[in-house]
Formats: C-alpha cells, structure tokens, sequence
C-alpha cells in the first residue's frame, strides 16, 4: 500500500481557513489555522478572465495567478506550515503528499468555483517551482470532508479495464469532434490490449442506451458532448444534452438525472468532456454537474473546467488511462495525465495542465483491488486501481510498496 501523508485545507467561510495534517499511519500532525484572504478577490479579477477567456499565452502570468490564488488560501503562518510539511513528508520521509481543499459549494459557490489547480507556490517562499497539479510527489484533489470514503471494489486476475466511449452530438447542435479521442483509446486499447478493452463505441447517447451500455459494466465510462448552465428557478444549474431517441433533438438533463442513469451500474471511471469548440458555458456546466454527481456515491470525478483542444483532452486521456492500467491510485493517474499536459507544447504557458478537476471520494487513491493470481502470490502486496468518474493527458508514475514513485517510460 502507498505510504502518504495528508494536508486538508477546508474553507468553511469567507474569512478562515483551517487544515488538518496526517501522517501516513494517519495520526493527527497538527491542526493549524490562518485568514482567508478574500478581499484579494477583486485584485485577481483580470487574471481570472484572462483564463477564463483562454487568453493566457505567457508562463509568467499564468504563474501570477497561480501564487495570486495560493496567497489567498495561505497567509503567511499557513505557507510556512505548509513547506515545512511538505519538506518533511517529501524531501526527508521519501513519501507522496496528498494535497486536498475542502470548499463547500452550496455556502461558498463562488469561492469553489475558483480554479485551484493553477496555485504555485510563490517565488517568495524560496522553495523553487512547485505547482500543485503536476508535480510528481504532490496528488491535488478537491475533497470534502463528509464524503463518506467509497469501497474497494474486486478486480479477478486478468480482468482488464473496460472503456465505455460515449458521444452525444444532438443535430440540433454544433458537431461533436471526438474522433482524436477514439484514435488514442482505439490505439491504447490496441498497444495495452492485455489490460484494456475498449467496448463499442456509443455514438447516440440517449437514456436508452446509456442504459444499454451499462449492463456492460465498464470501469471507464468517457462521455463527450455538449453542456450549458441553465436558469432554472433563479438558480443556475449544470445541464448535459443528450440525444432525443425519437427525434434525434437535444434532449437537456440535469446532473440529478444525468446521475441516476448510474443506478444500474456505477462505473470507475466516467469521463465527462465537454467537446472542442462547443457553448462557452459547457465546460463550466459539466463542473456544476460533477459536484452533484460525486454526491451520488460515485467514488472519484474529474471534470475539465475550461474547454481544452481536443489535442490536449487525448494527451490528459492517454496518461490518465494507461497510468491506470499500470496500478496507479486514481489520483495519481490524474496527477500524471496534468503533468502530462505541462510537458506538452501548451507547457505552462496556456490554462490547459491546469483545467482538469479531480473531486475525489476515495480515501488513499485506491478503489480497484486486484485478486492474488494464485497461491504462490499470497505474500504479493495486493495490486490496487482506482474506481473513477471523469468529466471533460514523460513518464507514468507508480508507487513501490515502500512509498516511493517509481517512473514507467511509455511502449
């Protein structure tokens, strides 16, 4: 089992921030406390919309709004508590820190909504460029602390993931360019063809055969197409469109419905990707729809915040399954898939390592618990993979029984 250390930073207003510290036999190390800086707010207002806008072209300003947004979650007190943790737990201990924020989006939506994955820690604080998101001894998820932690589940042996692509391309909507997407399942299925099976493809995604395709039981279910936020009763709300089975319209559902689709069948992992080129408001809708959907008992969901290329989505897609395939918790699978994006040509230059969202209900990053092959395999540390569901891509880590990260180069 991977050896971790966990710093929860839980938002519960707009004025205080209070962690919890763990080690990895999870033995309180401490509760510290600091100021939420939220009159800093309207002074990252341009930074923000330039993201927003997929204005950012320049790894200095995308840096400034990463330490803009980590100095309004640490004062001082709590930067220096969390670099002496992190050189602790890191740099002496050799194990992996599992950074999570807990941000409750029903009291605080517009502090929830920030986006948390651009935070680097500032220049100032002497500890070289750590960006949360992509560094390879850091996991960064969204998590809250009343999510009760979801169960293994049993994988046999030779049981390889099963990958359900889900396309729903409404006529009455722009296209649905998906077929990159395809290109890199269809290959990563070929090339890992004993791990990963990928099942056929679903190209009218309507409840009918949502339903349908369930009874397949995919561990991986990847659905692409378009979303908007939807004024509903005053209150904006996350909407999916889906394909009218009669009249090949968009058939619009909330994340209630969306979410109880999963009833008959919960998969590992959902991909919820909001396709290139699609309404302005998709991306942000599919994260409204993950928050709702991670409630449902859906063990792990990771959304794309922002539209990204279909380049960037197929490169975040490759490193996130095959790191699965390899036994990677879920959160590391995510970790790499950003990483992998940074190492890309948009680098750190564009919003895109920052844009996938990771809302996590599984405690250590395990969810998939492999069976022993045999007898001979009794003393074998159990192998463990992650149950996810994704909503929208150097080197795969995977982590030694003692703790450490062990880099896997790609076939």
């Amino acid at each position: 089992m991977t050896k971790y250390s966990t710093y929860r930073i839980k938002v519960a207003n707009r004025d205080r921030v209070q962690v919890e510290k763990w080690n990895h036999e999870h033995q309180d190390q401490g509760q510290p406390f600091g100021k939420f800086q939220y009159e800093k707010l309207t002074e990252i207002t341009p930074l923000l919309l330039t993201a927003k806008n997929n204005e950012l072209n320049d790894g200095n300003v995308t840096r400034n709004l990463g330490e803009a947004l980590f100095n309004i979650l640490f004062d001082d007190v709590l930067r220096q508590d969390f670099i002496n943790f992190y050189y602790q737990v890191v740099q002496q201990e050799k194990q992996l820190l599992r950074v999570e924020i807990d941000i409750d989006e029903q009291v605080i939506p517009e502090i929830a909504a920030l986006p948390w994955e651009f935070m680097c820690v500032p220049a100032q604080a002497n500890s070289g460029i750590i960006w949360m998101v992509t560094l390879p001894n850091i996991v960064f998820s969204r998590r809250r602390s009343q999510w009760q932690p979801a169960p293994p589940i049993q994988l046999e042996p030779d049981e390889k993931l099963r990958i359900a692509l889900v396309i729903s391309a409404p006529s009455d909507l722009p296209p649905v360019v998906y077929a990159p997407v395809q290109t890199a399942l269809e290959k990563l299925a070929t090339e890992q063809s004993e791990k990963i099976e990928l099942l056929p493809i679903l190209n009218a995604a309507n409840p009918e055969t949502i339903d349908k395709i369930l009874t397949k039981a995919p561990h991986i279910f990847h659905f692409i197409g378009h979303g908007r936020m939807e004024n509903d009763n005053q209150q904006e709300i996350g909407e999916i469109a889906l394909v009218d089975p009669d009249f090949d319209e968009t058939m619009w559902v909330d994340a209630n419905y969306f979410s109880e689709l999963f009833n008959q069948h919960r998969p590992g992992v959902v991909v919820l990707q909001a396709c290139e080129g699609g309404m302005l408001s998709a991306s942000q809708s599919f994260v409204g729809v993950a928050s709702k959907i991670v409630q449902q008992n859906i063990p792990v969901v990771i959304a794309m915040q922002y539209e990204i290329s279909n380049t960037t989505a197929t490169r975040f897609s490759k490193k996130f399954y095959e790191s699965l395939a390899n036994d990677a918790p879920v959160d590391i699978s995510a970790q790499n898939g950003r990483r992998g994006i940074a190492l890309g040509p948009t680098q750190y230059k564009k919003r895109d390592f920052a844009t996938p969202v990771v809302f996590m209900r599984v405690e250590n990053g395990f969810l998939f618990t492999r069976n022993s092959q045999d007898s001979t395999s009794i003393n074998t540390p159990t192998q463990e993979r992650s149950n996810v569901f994704i909503i929208s891509g150097s080197q795969v880590g995977s982590i030694a029984p003692d703790g450490t990260i062990i880099h896997n180069h790609f076939r």
